[in-house]
């Protein structure tokens, strides 16, 4: 079997140590499953790449990640400041991310709302590749001070792509896609989603609702159960992704990655680089573990890998080991490092019991 690449970029503040955390567990999941894995670590980026390079995404790093695609590779990135998730999206043709939006039913009482006693299983769907967030800035000034012009686009192209994302994902899912603007606030924007989404729904039979941003936000904390899967434009998606947290239990289960029509992937937090938990061994590694479980399963096909890593954190949770971040009164508190550790045993350990059990007698 041939070795499956993984490129690494460690991002900055407390990111190294969580990319070292969920390296140590793809390692665990390399040796109980028998898969080879190719890891290759890439250069800086991010606030700490400008420093050296002036850029937030190198040319080094560029062509580091152009080599892992051509190799069928996927990348997985620690977070970084700057323009550098927003740059790595347009020099890659990135143009969706998908952000799973979960609940756990071992985390409910550390949860701050009260939630649905199903667990929650929403899939974002985000434009990466317009809106707000890749427009262009013009500052001038003027007689009440500094002045800035801001203009940014929304192609129908892109728009019509981004929601076949989202209406082949709902198909395989509910048949129920939420479809959000701002209909008042910005109404020709709004009327190009709103087309495009009944059109490229069309005979697809997905029952298509539209909401505005601030309802959608509202519901989402309020009624999260009526979502199955959400499609928005670029700066709506990221702060619904965001919310996805307190869904979760905590900002450091966030996770998602960034999608190019050529395969091109790449797997991150949904959070910060939190620069003020660096080097204290206090960050939660599961977001960027639950990353690199959804690398395995949605780049390389690893379902029952992917499942694993899922499973093994749960496992753990239930033991009631915990994080500081969920920590709750009883329970075992472990750093970054022996978390993943401890997720790496157990991942051993289900290998063990797996070959044990195929390996009885009938």
């Amino acid at each position: 079997m041939r070795p499956f690449v993984v490129g690494i970029l460690r991002g900055e503040g407390s990111a190294p140590e969580l990319i070292g955390a969920a390296c140590r567990v793809l390692n665990a999941v390399a040796e109980s499953s028998g898969l080879d894995f190719c890891i290759k670590s890439g250069g800086k980026i991010g606030c700490s790449s400008a420093e050296c390079t002036g850029e937030y995404l190198s040319d080094d790093v560029v062509e580091f990640c152009r080599k892992i695609f051509a190799a069928g590779g996927a990348i997985m990135a620690g977070a970084a400041g700057g323009r550098f998730v927003y740059d790595m999206r347009r020099r890659f043709d990135l143009y969706y991310k998908l952000n799973p939006l979960r609940s756990y039913p071992e985390l409910r009482d550390v949860c701050r709302i009260k939630l649905p006693a199903k667990p929650l299983d929403i899939l974002l769907v985000r434009e990466n590749l317009e809106d707000i967030y890749q427009g262009i800035s013009v500052e001038t000034s003027c007689e009440d001070g500094r002045e800035i012009l801001h203009t940014f686009v929304h192609k129908e192209k892109q728009v019509r792509a981004v929601l076949e994302v989202a209406v082949a994902a709902a198909r395989e899912r509910q048949n129920a896609l939420a479809v959000i603007s701002k209909n008042s606030g910005l109404p020709v924007i709004h009327s190009l989603w709103r087309g495009c989404a009944l059109e490229v729904a069309g005979a697809s039979g997905v029952n298509v609702s539209f909401l505005d941003i601030d309802y959608a936000a509202y519901k989402l904390l309020h009624e999260p159960e009526r979502f199955d899967v959400i499609v928005a434009p670029n700066c709506f998606g990221d702060i619904l992704a965001d919310l996805g947290g307190v869904l979760a239990g905590s900002r450091g289960l966030t996770f998602g990655a960034s999608y190019a029509a050529d395969g091109g992937a790449v797997y991150q937090t949904n959070h910060g680089a939190a620069h003020d938990r660096a080097e204290t061994d206090t960050a939660n590694p599961v977001g960027q573990i639950f990353s690199l479980a959804m690398m395995l399963r949605q780049s390389f096909g690893f379902d029952s890998a992917a499942r694993l890593i899922e499973d093994s954190v749960r496992a753990l949770w239930r033991a009631g080991w915990r994080t500081a971040d969920l920590s709750e009164p009883g329970c075992k508190v472990a750093g970054t490092r022996q978390f993943a550790e401890l997720v790496a045993r157990e991942i051993q350990s289900a290998g063990v019991r797996q070959h044990e059990a195929c390996s009885a007698p009938s």
